[in-house]
């Protein structure tokens, strides 16, 4: 199934897609994540296609949580400079 489509219960009423409540607030989060995608799609469960551009956003995260933290270590290097 792809990520933008939704099942119908037997009665044809679309079923709500659940929401994600995964804390991306680390590398090492981002990372735990990326792999249970990677899980899924190599069960079948995910499209491959779905996978990788999960696996994506997931990466750009990863770098922006990496950036931020580089960031807040130079700040704290570096005080009185804004």
């Amino acid at each position: 199934m792809n990520l933008l489509e939704q099942q119908d219960t037997s009665d044809g009423t679309p079923v709500k897609p659940r929401r994600s409540r995964v804390r991306l607030d680390t590398v090492s989060n981002a990372r735990r994540e990326a792999a249970r995608i990677y899980r899924k799609a190599v069960c079948g469960d995910l499209k491959v296609e779905d996978a990788s551009r999960l696996v994506n956003m997931l990466a750009i995260i990863g770098r922006m949580v990496s950036d931020g933290d580089f960031e807040k270590r130079l700040e704290a290097l570096e005080p009185g400079e804004t």
